[in-house]
């Protein structure tokens, strides 16, 4: 027996009280310390981590950066159409048996799953709201979500799981959504049957190879906004558009629109079909400019500006809103994993897919089941994600008992994950690892692998955001094109680790290539390239000229002393006097009618739209904010009692203001 449980047990029997040790943290270090030297205690180890780290079972078989590398993924998790909840979940406290909640089942509660709030009758069900009548007679209304954009291509949806004449219990979930299961937990992925085990070369490093059935299991749901302002030129109408385009779109396209020339509600949209029509003014370059002195026609012609269904798969319209200023519609899809998308595993285990195999052809188990996951046993190790193992074998347990396992975060100091994993294993009759047969080598492999079932989110880096080009067609503007994104022909960034393996290894001159010339629009450079020429060197980048206009908004001017150095001054009434700025009368922004900009305003194009400053007459003059440090030091006054005299709380003292003239 263990020495402190004997010295506990003979304090009881003499009636004594004995003041116990625990282990506490003080001044960073782990200590023991008596219930009367602790401030604060935790209820549980859960309680210091966030959510999403709360989310990922078994932490404690994690390593802590992968850990909170982990819990970045849930952020960027797609809505599957056909969602499960983990079959692992890590549990929310230390409840008894029957009544463990898992964290899953807590932020179910926030993840759009809605729940009777009372008792009683479903009378009325909408795609907005759920009218209930409760057992007291009165009548409930529980708002719904039907499908609210989100800013990433997806939106969040509920779906409604009764019907009038129904009745309910309080808190029973009476509707989910695209992003919980029917009982409300949350459910951002599919449990895939995994196999631990390379494939001819298409599952290194971060690759994973996946059946072509799982490809479906993975199919996710997206909403996409095009947005149409019929300003600059940009004239809308069906009429207007067949007049000058009469053989862009066939007859069967065209009657899906109405006669402003907007797709209707409900429409199914093919890939090419028109969202839009509208036609914009032709952009003449300089070289053609000359001709189009001698031609009417040129100055005349307008370019094709429709929007149009641009994804493989069909679209749904779903909302239209018309404006004065512009049309913008909803279109949802469905899209299965493909080649390029990003998977992941809750603890941190990610990759890309590599590979879709055909299912008669993908490495099958005993029973003749085929696997859907294929994963680099080299890739465990060197992530130091042990618990991905485990999580595997315990999802291989729970599906097989059909029930999930809801555990602590962190087991105690004297158990061991390996050892519970292996006694789940045998009271379940089943074996860490398995005999695989490849039908495509028509034989078993040598040595059995490690098969289990692990739950798999889909983020949103999806392969057709991967690709973009340059020279492969026009811009859409005129200003700098490279900004974030996913939309493709939109440039990518550099990360800050691919930044910095290039400076370690000397490419300064790549990288200054990427900010001035690759980095920005320079058609002219790459024209005189492709004729042979030598193009003159690119000036100074976009993104410097922008950061100098920044400091300018910001109060500052900016002398370029070379070399990438600048001095900055504060500017003053006579800096802003000498670019002749033009008064702004008021502070409004937009119309919320028309959404168009106010005249007079900050957003006005008369004002702000052509390229020159301007100003608000304050009602007294203030220092620039720049200059107030500066200010300070020569005046002797702290911060604080500068603050006195800018707010009027106090005077300037008399020995430091400002000589008056005489008169």
């Amino acid at each position: 027996m263990n020495e402190e449980v004997i010295k506990l047990a003979s304090a009881l029997l003499q009636g004594k009280t004995p003041k116990l040790k625990r282990v506490v943290l003080r001044d960073q270090q782990f200590a023991e310390a008596g219930d009367d030297e602790i401030d604060y205690e935790f209820e549980d180890p859960s309680r210091f981590f966030g959510s999403h780290v709360n989310l990922i079972p078994l932490q404690s078989a994690v390593a802590g950066p992968r850990l909170f590398y982990g819990a970045r993924f849930y952020n960027q998790a797609l809505p599957l159409k056909n969602a499960e909840a983990p079959l692992v979940q890590a549990r929310a406290n230390d409840q008894s048996d029957s009544e463990e909640t898992s964290f899953d089942d807590v932020l179910g509660r926030y993840a759009g799953a809605v729940r009777a709030d009372s008792g009683g009758s479903v009378v009325n069900v909408t795609p907005d709201e759920i009218e209930i009548l409760d057992d007291a007679g009165e009548h409930r209304k529980l708002q719904l979500y039907n499908r609210f954009p989100f800013n990433r291509k997806t939106q969040i949806h509920n779906t409604a799981l009764v019907k009038p004449g129904d009745k309910v219990a309080p808190g029973q979930v009476v509707a989910k959504s695209n992003y919980t299961d029917d009982k409300g937990a949350l459910a951002l992925g599919v449990n895939a049957r995994v196999g631990v085990v390379p494939y001819f070369g298409r599952s290194m490093d971060d690759a994973i190879v996946i059946s072509g059935s799982f490809a479906q299991r993975l199919t996710s749901n997206h909403l996409y906004g095009h947005d149409l302002d019929y300003k600059r030129g940009v004239k809308g109408g069906k009429a207007h558009y067949m007049g000058i385009f009469p053989q862009q779109f066939n007859n069967d396209q065209l009657k899906k629109l109405d006669d402003d020339g907007v797709v209707q509600p409900g429409m199914e949209l093919s890939e090419g079909d028109p969202i839009v029509l509208a036609t914009k003014p032709r952009v003449v370059s300089s070289s053609s400019a000359q001709l189009g002195l001698l031609s009417k026609h040129m100055r005349n012609a307008r370019q094709d500006a429709a929007l149009k269904w641009d994804k493989e798969t069909p679209g749904r319209v779903v909302d239209v809103e018309k404006l004065r200023s512009g049309v913008r519609v909803n279109i949802e899809t469905d899209m299965p994993a493909r080649e390029g998308d990003k998977i992941v595993f809750r603890s941190g285990q990610k990759g890309i897919i590599s590979h879709i195999i055909p299912d008669e052809h993908m490495p099958r188990t005993t029973d003749g089941a085929p696997l859907e996951v294929l994963l680099n046993p080299l890739g465990v190790p060197s992530r130091v994600n042990n618990s991905i193992i485990y999580e595997l074998l315990l999802g291989k347990v729970a599906q097989k008992l059909g029930q999930q396992f809801k555990l602590p975060s962190f087991n105690r100091p004297d158990e061991k994950w390996y050892d519970f994993v292996e006694q789940k294993l045998k009271e379940a009759g089943l074996t860490d690892t398995e005999e695989v047969f490849d039908p495509m080598a028509n034989k078993k492999l040598e040595n059995p692998i490690t098969v289990g079932v692990g739950h798999v989110l889909k983020l949103h880096h999806t392969s057709e955001s991967k690709l973009s080009a340059r020279g492969q067609g026009a811009y859409t503007a005129d200003q700098q094109p490279l900004h974030g994104g996913s939309e493709a022909g939109k440039s990518k960034r550099l990360s800050g680790l691919e930044t910095h393996s290039l400076m370690s290894s000397g490419a300064y001159h790549l990288l200054r290539e990427g900010a001035t010339l690759r980095g920005q629009r320079n058609d002219e450079y790459w024209r005189m390239l492709r004729q042979g020429y030598e193009p003159r060197p690119p000036g100074s980048p976009f993104v410097w000229d922008k950061f100098k206009t920044l400091l300018q908004g910001a109060g500052y001017q900016t002398k370029n002393m070379g070399e990438g150095r600048i001095r900055l001054q504060f500017w003053s009434d006579r800096d802003l006097e000498r670019e002749s700025p033009i008064e702004v009368k008021t502070g409004d922004l937009l119309d919320i009618g028309t959404m168009q900009p106010v005249k007079g305003g900050l957003f006005d194009d008369a004002l702000t739209g052509s390229n020159s400053w301007g100003y608000v007459q304050l009602p007294h003059p203030v220092p620039n904010p720049a200059a107030e440090d500066m200010i300070r030091k020569l005046l002797g006054l702290t911060e604080k009692q500068f603050r006195a005299v800018m707010s009027g709380e106090a005077e300037l003292p008399e020995h430091l203001r400002f000589p008056r003239k005489q008169a």
